[in-house]
């Protein structure tokens, strides 16, 4: 009996062995489980590339970070200055205060093209990444339609000159100034065009071309004089002899 039960008993420890190995493995891994479980619900949230739906609830963030792209002549420390937007600022999103910078840059005039992003959101802050493509600058200008005279005037009146930034304020300026110049001297019906032209591969230049068609002079057909009782109308006529 006794050889039987020792045989028996060693029949069987293999297998207690490895059953006892079985449970310490489980309860490592459950153990192991419950630590990445408790990291997870530890950290904070991270959306990449968020979607912005204009129509949710706006949300408070705090600004962790601005990034710049598209602009390489200018550091993005003024860049961003000119968003009114800075780091550890709380904003609400969607909300104005992104309009409200978006409108910051297209007042300068300076961009043709201004997007500003979320890259990422991580609880309750914020990463914005604002892209600007900026205006051309002024490769070469041509005159066309206007004399040498002309020319040489107009150049000192614009101060349009190469290397500046092509702005729309600029060109209405240099419109209003070119047809000013030929309305004093009697085209009142002068059209001014001016159209940019790309450079092949050179994305940040333009070659600028002024057309102007001053028409015909406006002459004087006719004068008439109205509510005259002290001097005769020929004696007025002969004042204004030289109106033209």
């Amino acid at each position: 009996m006794a050889r039987q039960e020792n045989k028996f008993n060693n029949q069987r420890t293999p297998f207690m062995k490895f059953r006892k190995t079985s449970i310490i493995l489980t309860l490592l891994c459950l153990c192991f489980c419950l630590h990445l479980g408790a990291q997870e619900v530890g950290d904070e949230e991270v959306i990449e590339n968020p979607e912005i739906l204009y129509s949710s609830t706006p949300k408070k963030y705090e600004i962790a970070g601005i990034k710049v792209e598209g602009v390489t002549n200018y550091e993005d420390y003024v860049l961003i200055g000119l968003s009114g937007l800075s780091v550890g600022q709380t904003i609400k999103i969607p909300g104005n205060d992104i309009t409200t910078a978006v409108k910051h840059y297209w007042r300068h005039g300076l961009f043709s093209d201004v997007r500003i992003s979320a890259e990422k959101i991580v609880g309750d802050k914020i990463y914005l990444k604002i892209f600007l493509t900026q205006r051309p600058r002024v490769s070469d200008i041509h005159f066309n339609g206007v004399k040498k005279s002309d020319r040489e005037d107009l150049q000192a009146k614009l101060g349009l000159v190469k290397g500046s930034q092509i702005t729309p304020n600029m060109i209405d300026r240099t419109k209003i100034i070119i047809k000013k110049h030929y309305d004093e001297k009697g085209f009142k019906n002068a059209q001014v065009d001016i159209v940019e032209r790309p450079i092949a591969g050179k994305d940040d230049l333009v070659d600028i071309d002024i057309n102007v068609d001053r028409k015909d002079k406006v002459k004087v057909h006719q004068i008439t004089f109205t509510g005259n009782s002290v001097l005769k109308a020929k004696k007025l006529k002969r004042v204004m002899k030289k109106t033209n």
